[in-house]
């Protein structure tokens, strides 16, 4: 049943490994790992009914290895999938990751394909009606003269009436991704070439070698410098996209010229349609200041510290000393924007 359950699962983040720090104080952390799965074979999320779909998940592994507190944060728009990725999670019992030998709670955030197959991998194929549809909105996307309101429907009825299995949510995001670059919604945009990226394996080497180039660029844009690493290892790991050393130092020297910029100390963020956001965080000190709509909660999850903040997170959060493979996750108002500041002194 662990096997079924690996094969299901896209692990694109949380990575624990030994860590030292250094003032001279080591701490050797052990990842948590399955030890039970209560799922039964036809309860596993492949999909039913001939759709597939995608989620993004966060959840804490206690100290006596069950899970708790799951937060899917982002999701391809059918509710089933969340309540799917919820439940299985819950039925999941895990030996807890250790430090220095202790057991300790820690976090994992999961990229989660649903698919028609128990091996984990699409079997559907882009259909004649979902190519018809996508193409004449590519074409409308390229006229100067494009009427976006128009476009947008376009969009969300290909993706409500036509948009079945990953190969096409992959092609989708991308769609959507020129939509939002067009029409000046650059948070939307980079969100969409995440999507589009972490699809991978259902696009075009074309389209996903400049999505990667995009959701790149767009990550260096709003700051979130631990995204772009994560997306500059991807290039130079996914077969087809072939990147020079020469290439691959282009990127790595752009990252490193954003990092030292006066502005690197600032990462802007937007809540999903399901009113959440993440991503990987280094900054030691920070504070949230929103920009529009409503943030509830701030929460720390790293490998053995687990912190929420309902009030204050505006004022000044610090991240314990020696706490590292830290998520930082927000919750408010779907659509809501946020500028994250590193408190320097």
């Amino acid at each position: 049943m662990v096997k079924i359950f690996s094969a299901l699962l896209c692990v694109l983040l949380i990575m624990f490994s030994a860590t030292s720090f250094g003032n001279g104080n080591s701490k050797e952390v052990k990842a948590a790992k399955i030890i039970k799965n209560a799922n039964k074979v036809e309860e596993a999320f492949t999909s039913r009914g001939g759709m597939e779909g995608w989620t993004r998940v966060s959840f804490i592994i206690d100290k006596d290895g069950t899970t708790k507190d799951i937060v899917v944060f982002d999701y391809s728009g059918k509710d089933r999938y969340v309540k799917k990725v919820t439940k299985y999670i819950r039925n999941l019992q895990y030996s807890p990751a250790l430090v220095n030998n202790k057991p300790v709670a820690s976090a994992q955030t999961l990229f989660v394909k649903h698919t028609y197959s128990e091996a984990g991998h699409s079997e559907g194929s882009v259909t004649p009606a979902f190519a018809k549809e996508y193409q004449a909105t590519i074409d409308a996307l390229s006229s100067p003269t494009a009427d976006m309101l128009s476009i947008k429907k376009s969009i969300d009825d290909l993706v409500e009436d036509h948009t079945k299995n990953l190969n096409e949510h992959a092609l989708a995001a991308w769609l959507k991704s020129i939509y939002y670059y067009k029409n000046e919604e650059f948070l939307e945009y980079m969100r969409q070439s995440h999507i589009t990226v972490d699809l991978y394996e259902h696009l075009p080497i074309a389209i996903l070698a400049k999505s990667t180039v995009n959701l790149f660029q767009s990550q260096l844009y709003f700051g979130n410098f631990n995204g772009a690493a994560e997306t500059l290892s991807r290039m130079g790991s996914v077969n087809g996209l072939n990147l020079s050393e020469e290439t691959y130092q282009q990127f790595a020297d752009a990252l490193n010229a954003a990092k030292a910029t006066e502005s690197a100390n600032v990462t802007k963020g937007q809540l999903s349609s399901l009113g959440a956001w993440s991503q990987f965080y280094e900054f030691s000190t920070f504070k949230v200041e929103v920009s529009q709509g409503n943030v509830d909660s701030v929460e720390l999850r790293c490998n053995d510290y687990q912190q929420k903040y309902v009030e204050g997170w505006e004022n000044k959060i610090e991240f314990p000393a020696h706490t590292s493979d830290c998520i930082l996750l927000i919750r408010g108002d779907a659509g809501s924007t946020f500028d994250i500041l590193e408190i320097t002194s």
